[in-house]
């Protein structure tokens, strides 16, 4: 019995191993009642804009519900920010009651740690009987935890690219594949911008489970921080251009929801949702900024993004070896001034040797990384980090008090 909660943390988190399968889970939860399925859900998987669109969606649906389950991964600040009921985690003490009272069905079943957060969300989410949740996947959808939800009440598809190649597929049909598996019987499944040869595989398994396929409608640009969708106009607090796609998604997905989007109420959601660690401004002269751009596509999103921010214009960067390191570094590389290359502590983390080229500086430790970052960057310039959501935890407690 846990009585601490960063001992209990510490267990949860030392239990990334290797599920004993989905099937087994599904076993698992259907023993214990099936708790996930006892409220209405949205269930989003994707390779890029989940967190973000999870977010948007998640505010635009507390305008209806004053109670909204967020279920994210990976965590920012602190492994419990992964389970939210709208943007309050969830209580230390109720984290430690749960995981107690399921401790013995843990062991017994080798729950690892994205099957434990899974199953104290949907208890937590039934105790607190929140009017829908959120719920993102961890990876890829067709063996990920959260598709032990049943009957969701709308499937998102919000990107599909390549990512984590090793466990999904080289192929974008067969990345799709996996991401289609949310897809349940009877599903609304809504879709972003998809390439044709993903979409084919979205399609075909929507048919297959007899669904209804939305697509995502194209909004209209009005400039910096503004974008007009179904005839209103919105606004954000959010500067990179690829959150207006990501909130348009999310419009979509409320709407289908029962959301009335075109209300005050939804436009101010709209205005003032906003992810961390997604161009987040943590510091001021020089402006530093935060991105978990952790894939070529992510990269991209990014670099387009980048024309908001002063110069010089100094990356800092690293990456998880399962990512396309070396390709995101170049792509930096073309967009800044500089880049400084780093590493962190992870058994996942590439070293930075691996990842730099002969042109970029390496920095071993990552807070002297971002220290020189700020030096070269000036009072008028910016530092960037980006790479992993791993390494923006880090550097965000750097300068953010939560």
């Amino acid at each position: 019995m846990f009585q601490d909660i960063d001992e209990a943390v510490e267990w949860i988190t030392a239990r990334h191993f290797p599920s004993r399968g989905f099937s087994a889970f599904e076993h698992v939860m259907a023993s214990l009642g099936n708790p996930q399925d006892s409220f209405r859900s949205v269930h989003v998987a994707g390779t890029n804009g989940k967190g973000s669109t999870c977010c948007y969606l998640r505010d635009l649906l507390h305008t209806k519900y004053p109670k909204v389950g967020f279920f994210t991964s990976p965590h920012l600040v602190a492994h419990q920010d992964r389970i939210r009921i709208n943007d309050a985690w969830i209580p230390d003490e109720t984290f430690l009651r749960l995981l107690n009272e399921h401790l013995a069905c843990i062991e017994e079943n080798a729950l690892n740690m994205f099957e434990i957060d899974m199953l104290l969300s949907a208890f937590w989410f039934q105790e607190e009987q929140v009017g829908i949740a959120v719920y993102e996947t961890g990876l890829g959808g067709r063996l990920d935890p959260t598709t032990t939800l049943h009957h969701p009440d709308l499937c998102i598809i919000t990107t599909i690219g390549f990512d984590h190649m090793a466990l999904l597929g080289n192929t974008l049909a067969a990345i799709a594949g996996e991401k289609a598996g949310i897809i349940m019987p009877h599903s609304e499944v809504l879709t972003g911008y998809l390439k044709p040869e993903a979409e084919a595989v979205i399609v075909a398994e929507t048919e297959k489970q007899k669904g209804t396929l939305h697509r995502l409608e194209s909004y209209e640009d009005l400039g910096p921080q503004k974008f007009c969708f179904e005839g209103t106009e919105y606004s954000l607090k959010a500067l990179p251009e690829y959150q207006k796609a990501n909130a348009s998604l999310a419009l979509k997905a409320a709407e289908l929801v029962g959301i009335e989007i075109h209300s005050d109420s939804a436009i101010q959601s709209v205005h003032d949702s906003v992810w961390p660690g997604r161009f987040e401004a943590v510091h001021q002269h020089p402006l530093v900024i935060l991105d978990g751009a952790h894939n070529t596509e992510g990269m991209q999103a990014l670099t387009e993004s980048m024309r908001y921010l002063p110069h010089p214009c100094i990356a800092v960067f690293s990456a998880l070896k399962d990512k396309q390191g070396p390709e995101m570094e170049a792509m930096l590389r073309k967009a800044c001034d500089e880049v400084i290359v780093t590493q962190f502590e992870n058994t996942r983390a590439d070293t930075a040797e691996h990842l730099a080229d002969s042109e970029a500086e390496i920095v071993m430790d990552w807070k002297e990384a971002v220290q020189k970052g700020m030096e070269l960057a000036g009072e008028h310039g910016c530092t960037l980090v980006c790479g992993s959501l791993y390494l923006i935890s880090l550097v965000r407690k750097l300068f953010v008090s939560d």
